[in-house]
């Protein structure tokens, strides 16, 4: 699997990437206003997605969980609203108060939001069927294929950056939509996290491989999104329980259980 071999990198990277000021606040104090938050999550399996009781699950919400555990944070994963990415996007820009998982770390979204994390190493890469016989060796050749994307998603913003005509990216709000036109050849190839498409398409009774991962466009982490106007003492005491969490391999163990 993707993590296990970037898991020793992701320990180190993050170490350097969570570095929270000092709290104002106690963890109780702290925990009081982390509950008051809105928190969306993405049917985004293995990191976060519905049980089959509809109750949120994954890497990403058990190591969230071990970190409310951490400050005495109450807060049921039975609250977090899986939604549509493009609408808990917007709403986390929009509306004080709100926090979305998992959102993987670029520049661009720390300048509009703040991060807790990172929790799980994440790749995103350019998805292809095998039989199509594509071969990607650089960034130019992406303007050839007909790509599909989430709408807001990760690999639709890396898409973008690389000045690819409207017509050759065709956007989606969901997974099932995206792979619904990919599997009746409307799109030629996906920007998207091998590990969830992968996930998915095992799930509902596809073949993975009749796919593979065709490019890399990056390489990264994963963390906790919240509206630029949370003050940073409510979020302090969450980012050094992930640390601890991290530090005593905690972290590393979680994704195990999912990945192995």
């Amino acid at each position: 699997m993707i993590f296990r071999a970037i898991t020793v990198i992701a320990l180190c990277f993050g170490l350097q990437l969570t570095a929270a000021p000092v709290s104002a606040l106690t963890n109780q104090e702290a925990a009081l206003k982390l509950e008051a938050l809105t928190w969306y999550a993405e049917d985004y399996p293995p990191f976060n997605y519905p049980d089959s009781d509809g109750i949120p699950t994954g890497m990403a919400v058990d190591i969230l969980m071990a970190a409310f555990d951490k400050i005495g944070a109450n807060i049921p994963a039975a609250s977090f609203r899986i939604v549509p990415w493009t609408e808990s996007y917007k709403a986390l820009q929009k509306n004080p108060g709100t926090a979305l998982f998992s959102m993987t770390y670029t520049p661009e979204r720390q300048r509009m939001m703040k991060f807790v994390g990172p929790s799980v190493p994440i790749r995103v890469s350019v998805i292809v069927r095998k039989s199509d016989r594509i071969i990607i060796k650089n960034e130019a050749d992406l303007a050839n294929l007909k790509i599909g994307v989430i709408r807001d998603d990760i690999g639709d913003q890396l898409i973008r950056k690389m000045a690819l005509s409207d017509e050759a990216i065709a956007k989606k709000n969901t997974l099932k939509d995206l792979v619904y036109f990919f599997e009746r050849h409307r799109v030629n190839a996906l920007a998207y996290s091998p590990e969830v498409f992968f996930h998915y398409i095992k799930a509902s009774g596809g073949d993975p491989g009749l796919y593979e991962e065709a490019y890399v466009l990056k390489e990264g982490q994963v963390g906790y999104a919240f509206n630029l106007s949370t003050p940073p003492d409510v979020l302090a005491p969450l980012q050094k329980a992930i640390d601890e969490l991290r530090a005593d391999g905690t972290v590393a163990k979680i994704i195990s259980a999912y990945t192995k």
